[in-house]
């Protein structure tokens, strides 16, 4: 495939998965809506969401990236309405608009800045900075994986998300030779792959056992499921390992990810 193809249909794909990895912002105001506030929900996401958009959108016009234009347009037009819809029910409200308040002062502060000294390179810095601390903020949930042992904390379909994008933006970058992209997206790729191997080690749920510990146990059947047809037992001489059927597998594997 012609590279310049091949970038057309990552910039696609890149777009579309970014798009929807926003989209994730509705269940949260939804629940707040069903809640009828916003007790025990933090409004740092949509801050962080607005303010990294608004920057990478700024830098897509600088250097004329129509991807990263489209991208973020929707993104920060998306934050900004999470924004609004988490004061609405915010109580007290003062303390999330002051927030809100210095979010839009610090945009107004770069696009001033902007304007009158157009480095891509200082701009550039601000916005992997931005990305990596989005990337990094789920880590702050890790003492807890560790301490209860369980990822019930983690959010499963995120992580494999966040791992799907950054991964296509890490290429993306690296096709286009745009380090401040590389960068950010290749941290995420890391992060995400962690947080991955925490629901291979922890089980999802308290008491539950973890992929590990399944495959573990397919290697030592016991006889009774040899009896009953779910084994099929071939013993060599060196090892003596059970090598279980695929119905079996399939089952256990289903069983680890209800």
């Amino acid at each position: 495939m012609d590279l310049q193809l091949f970038l057309q249909v990552l910039s696609c794909c890149a777009i579309i998965t970014t798009i929807a990895l926003f989209l994730c912002g509705i269940p949260i105001c939804i629940e707040i809506m069903r809640r009828k506030g916003t007790k025990d929900i933090s409004g740092v996401p949509f801050l962080m969401g607005l303010l990294g958009g608004s920057f990478w959108l700024r830098y897509g016009f600088l250097k004329d990236d129509s991807t990263m234009i489209i991208v973020n347009l929707v993104g920060v037009s998306l934050f900004a309405i999470y924004c609004l819809f988490y004061l609405a029910f915010a109580n007290p409200r003062c303390g999330f608009a002051t927030k809100l308040t210095m979010v839009v002062s610090l945009i107004g502060a770069m696009a001033a800045w902007v304007e009158y000294n157009a480095n891509l390179n200082y701009l550039g810095i601000a916005c992997m900075t931005f990305n990596i601390l989005n990337f990094g903020s789920p880590l702050a949930g890790l003492g807890v994986v560790l301490r209860k042992r369980c990822c019930d904390t983690l959010p499963l379909p995120m992580c494999i998300a966040n791992l799907l994008v950054s991964s296509q933006w890490f290429l993306y970058g690296n096709i286009v030779r745009d380090a401040y992209i590389m960068v950010p997206n290749g941290i995420g790729m890391a992060l995400a792959v962690f947080q991955l191997s925490l629901f291979v080690i922890f089980p999802r749920q308290e008491n539950g056992k973890s992929v590990a510990s399944h495959v573990v146990g397919l290697f030592s059947a016991r006889e009774e499921d040899v009896e009953k047809g779910d084994v099929t037992s071939t013993q060599t001489a060196s090892t003596g390992i059970s090598l279980v059927s695929g119905k079996k597998l399939m089952r256990k594997l289903s069983e680890t990810l209800e």
